[in-house]
């Protein structure tokens, strides 16, 4: 009797670590299963964004950003550019160039530093009303028409149509400024 004991013991010990291992493997399966759908949901998953001063909810994703958001980015991009007096030229320009990626840095960084100098040395001030903006989005790029009024020191200088293009980029999730051109007669400076 005593090696039958024996025998139930160990089938229910096999039986009960089979049912462990089972477990365990059910519990490593729906683990893998919920770490997947987190990293899927975290990399397409949009996130409408309706802050306070901007007109009309935008939507942006990992890989994607809604027209709304590149018009209402890239005219804070021309506002910020445009709109400058000798006092706050610094400050724009710097808030300006935390949105220029690595890569167009060392071509933006030097030419707004010459233009804020140009700017603080002839007492130039400058408002840009914007009359129209056309968005490409494909391209993640913008054009911005409107009037530029120009004062040196205080006398008003004669008012200007102009023409913009601010050229953006989207990698890993992140609007980066690339480019500020006038557009002149159909042609980019």
């Amino acid at each position: 009797m005593k090696t039958s004991n024996r025998d139930n013991a160990l089938e229910r010990v096999r039986f009960v670590n089979q049912c462990l291992m089972g477990a365990v493997a059910f519990l490593f399966l729906l683990t893998l299963l919920f770490s997947g759908s987190t990293v899927y949901l975290a990399l397409t998953k949009e996130r409408t964004l309706m802050p306070p001063t901007f007109d009309s909810p935008m939507t942006v994703s990992r890989k994607s950003v809604s027209d709304s958001y590149l018009g209402e980015m890239a005219e804070y991009f021309i506002n910020l550019k445009m709109n400058v007096t000798r006092e706050n030229v610094a400050r724009n320009y710097g808030h300006l160039l935390s949105y220029v990626g690595s890569s167009s840095y060392h071509i933006m960084q030097p030419l707004l530093l010459e233009e804020a100098t140009q700017i603080k040395t002839q007492n130039i001030s400058s408002t840009l009303f914007i009359g129209g903006i056309d968005i490409a989005s494909d391209e993640l790029a913008v054009r911005i028409t409107g009037t530029l009024q120009k004062y040196v020191g205080s006398r008003a200088l004669e008012p200007e149509p102009v023409s913009y293009l601010v050229s953006m980029s989207y990698p890993s999730g992140v609007l980066e400024l690339d480019a500020i051109a006038k557009i002149t007669k159909g042609k980019n400076e």
